[in-house]
C-alpha cells in the first residue's frame, strides 16, 4: 500500500515498472511521410554563362535604308563601325555616347558631310582622311592623344572641329583647315597658343577653357568674335594680346590668377560679355570705349571698396552684373546687402539683372481656376 504523502501518480508508475517492460521509443517516420520529406523540391537550372555586356551592331540591330542621308543613334551600346557600305548616301553620321573603339570601315561613305562620334571611346584619329566633304567634325569626349594625324585631311570645307575632353597636349595638324571657324580644344592638357593658329583667318570662336595655359600669347585672328580661357594658368596681362584679338564679342577668362584690368583692355571695343570671375581684381575699371558691353561677371574677386562700383556708369549699355561674394558684397549681413545693391543702382539704374536676380520682372499667372477644385489628401 503506498504511503499517504506519495502522489497517486508516482505509485502507479512505480508498479508499473515492476510489472511491465517500458514501451518502446516511437518509429522514424516512413520515407515520404515526414514534414520534410513531403516538401516539394526545386532544381534550379546549372547558371548561363556570363559573357559581358551587350553589344548592339550597325545593320542588324541599327538598321538604315540605301537612301538614307542620315544615321543618327544616341546611348546604342555600339562597339564597332561596321556594315556601312550601303550608306553611299549618308551626309550624317552621328553616333553618341557608345562604346566605338576605332574609327573604321568607312571606304564608302564619302558623301559624308557631318561626323559625329561624341563620347566614345576612340583613341586615335585615323581612317577619315577620303572624307573631303566634312564640313563638321565632332570627336569629343574620347581618349584621343593626339591629333597631328588630322595634318594629312584635306577637308577643304571643314567649318566646325570638336575636339574638348580628350588627353591632347598640343594643337595640330589643323592650321591648314582655311574655312574653319570654330575650334574646340577645352577640357585638355594644352600649355600654350601656338603661334601657327595665325593661318587661320576666318577662324570666329576659339574654345580653350579647362587646360594649363599659362600665357596669353596669341597670333593676330582679325575674325576672333568668341574666345574661351576660363581655368587655365593664366596670372599676367600681355598688351599684344589686346591689339591681336580686338574684334572679340565674347571674352572669358574666369577662374585664373589675374590682376586688374590693364589700359589696354580699352582696345576690345566691340565686347558685348567678358567673364572675369574668381581672379584676384581689387578694381572696376572704367572703360567709356566699351559702349555695347552688356554683361559683365567680376563675383568671387577681391572688390573691397564698394565705391569702386560707382565706375559701372562708364558702360551705357551694360544690363547684367555679376559682383557677389567680393568682400565689398558683405553676403549674409542684411544691411551690407541692402548698400551693395543700392550703390550698383544708382550707378546702373536700367539694370536688368543683379548677380543670379532679375530686377523689376513680375511674375503673371494665367489659370482657369480648375485647380481650386483639386482635393488634397485627407487623413481619415
Amino acid at each position: 500500500m503506498a504511503d499517504e504523502n506519495e502522489r497517486p501518480g508516482t505509485a502507479m508508475s512505480v508498479d508499473q515498472e515492476g510489472d511491465d517492460e517500458a514501451p518502446p521509443p516511437p518509429a522514424p517516420h516512413e520515407a515520404g511521410r515526414g514534414p520534410s520529406e513531403r516538401r516539394a523540391r526545386v532544381t534550379l537550372p546549372p547558371p548561363e554563362e556570363d559573357h559581358g555586356p551587350t553589344f548592339y551592331r550597325i545593320g542588324i540591330d541599327y538598321t538604315y535604308e540605301p537612301e538614307d542621308t542620315e544615321f543618327i543613334v544616341q546611348c546604342g551600346r555600339i562597339k564597332k563601325l561596321e556594315n556601312l557600305e550601303g550608306g553611299v548616301n549618308l551626309k550624317n553620321l552621328t553616333l553618341i555616347a557608345s562604346c566605338i573603339e576605332k574609327i573604321e570601315n568607312l571606304d564608302s561613305n564619302v558623301n559624308l558631310e557631318h561626323l559625329e562620334l561624341y563620347q566614345n571611346l576612340l583613341k586615335k584619329v585615323d581612317n577619315i582622311s577620303h572624307l573631303t566633304k566634312l564640313t563638321n567634325l565632332d570627336l569629343s569626349f574620347n581618349k584621343i592623344r593626339s591629333c597631328e594625324s588630322l595634318g594629312s585631311c584635306q577637308f577643304e570645307n571643314l567649318e566646325r572641329l570638336y575636339l574638348s575632353s580628350n588627353k591632347i597636349s598640343d594643337i595640330e595638324g589643323v592650321f591648314h583647315f582655311k574655312k574653319l571657324t570654330l575650334l574646340e580644344f577645352g577640357s585638355n592638357r594644352i600649355r600654350a597658343i601656338p603661334l601657327e593658329l595665325g593661318q587661320l583667318v576666318n577662324l570666329q570662336q576659339l574654345w580653350l577653357g579647362k587646360n594649363r595655359i599659362t600665357s596669353f600669347s596669341i597670333p593676330p585672328l582679325p575674325a576672333l568674335r568668341h574666345l574661351s580661357l576660363q581655368n587655365n594658368r593664366l596670372e599676367v596681362w600681355e598688351p599684344s594680346f589686346f591689339q591681336n584679338v580686338s574684334g572679340l564679342t565674347h571674352l572669358y577668362l574666369g577662374h585664373n590668377n589675374l590682376p586688374d584690368l590693364p589700359d589696354e583692355f580699352s582696345l576690345l571695343t566691340e565686347l558685348k560679355e567678358v567673364d572675369l570671375a574668381k581672379n584676384v581684381i581689387t578694381l572696376v575699371r572704367p572703360f567709356p570705349k566699351l559702349k555695347n558691353l552688356e554683361e559683365l561677371w567680376m563675383n568671387d574677386n577681391q572688390i573691397t571698396d564698394l565705391t569702386e562700383v560707382q565706375n559701372l556708369a562708364s558702360y551705357p549699355a551694360l544690363r547684367t552684373i555679376y559682383l557677389e561674394r567680393n568682400p565689398m558684397h558683405g553676403l549674409g549681413d542684411e544691411a551690407s546687402e541692402a548698400r551693395y545693391k543700392d550703390a550698383i543702382l544708382q550707378a546702373v539704374p536700367h539694370l536688368f539683372q543683379l548677380d543670379a536676380v532679375r530686377l523689376g520682372s513680375k511674375i503673371k499667372i494665367i489659370s482657369d481656376g480648375t485647380e481650386t477644385r483639386v482635393k488634397g489628401i485627407r487623413k481619415r
